[in-house]
């Protein structure tokens, strides 16, 4: 997709790529900005920096790995080849955090007094991937998003989205949870949520919001979200 192409999108019909998306680029991000800013002699600050960088890339992933068996298979049992762009899109990343993952392992080994310039190369770096990341989730947004449209039913990419998140192990889901929560507003949090309420059980879905939901978002629009849940169906 280049920069001025315009792909109409019926932002009517069902977008499984909307909520996952939202919150990846809000993680990545604020992961930027704390790059951007860490100073390289703070052993604790750079820890929990490799250590939020490894987990975000093991979400991500993930969030491949998802896209590739369960949105990329069921379009290709329909349109083969259509994916053939964006599997090695996927490719593409994957070897960058690869990349990532060995230049963390370099930072951690380095003494305090050398790091600053390793801590340049990875800000430089995943300030890279998330340029190309960004433009790819684009995409997938744009193009990928009409093209499910034209070939499924919202039922159908309802269904391949449930089978998504069945896959995903609770403790898993949790974090992605965390992840999307504080980056949708409040009408989304209450559809997506309004959704899990109907189909758990009541204290799965109390854990749910207690250890997904709470720790994520303010008081106020916390106190909201929970009145507006109490009030559905």
């Amino acid at each position: 997709m280049n920069a001025h192409s315009t792909v109409y999108v019926d932002e009517t019909r069902y977008n499984l790529y909307a909520s996952i998306h939202k919150g990846l680029r809000r993680s990545q991000t604020l992961l930027l900005v704390r790059l951007g800013s860490l100073d390289a002699a703070d052993t604790e600050a750079v820890a929990n920096v490799i250590a939020d960088m490894r987990f975000l890339i093991t979400l991500g992933r993930k969030h491949l790995a998802h896209e590739n068996l369960y949105i990329h298979g069921a379009i290709e049992a329909r349109r083969a080849g259509a994916t053939e762009r964006l599997a090695e899109d996927h490719d593409h990343h994957e070897r960058d955090f690869d990349e990532l993952e060995q230049m963390l392992d370099t930072l951690e080994a380095e003494l305090p007094s050398h790091r600053s310039p390793i801590v340049r190369a990875i800000y430089l770096r995943y300030s890279q991937f998330l340029a190309e990341d960004f433009t790819h989730m684009i995409e997938e947004e744009t193009e990928t998003l009409s093209l499910l449209h034209r070939l499924f039913t919202d039922a159908e990419l309802q269904t391949i989205e449930e089978r998504i998140i069945g896959s995903v192990e609770p403790d898993l889901m949790l974090e992605f949870l965390r992840m999307m929560v504080p980056a949708m507003n409040q009408r989304e949090r209450l559809g997506m949520l309004s959704g899990m309420k109907a189909a758990m059980p009541a204290p799965v879905f109390a854990a749910v919001i207690h250890a997904g939901v709470k720790p994520t978002l303010p008081a106020s629009d916390f106190l909201w979200l929970e009145y507006a849940l109490s009030m559905a169906a």
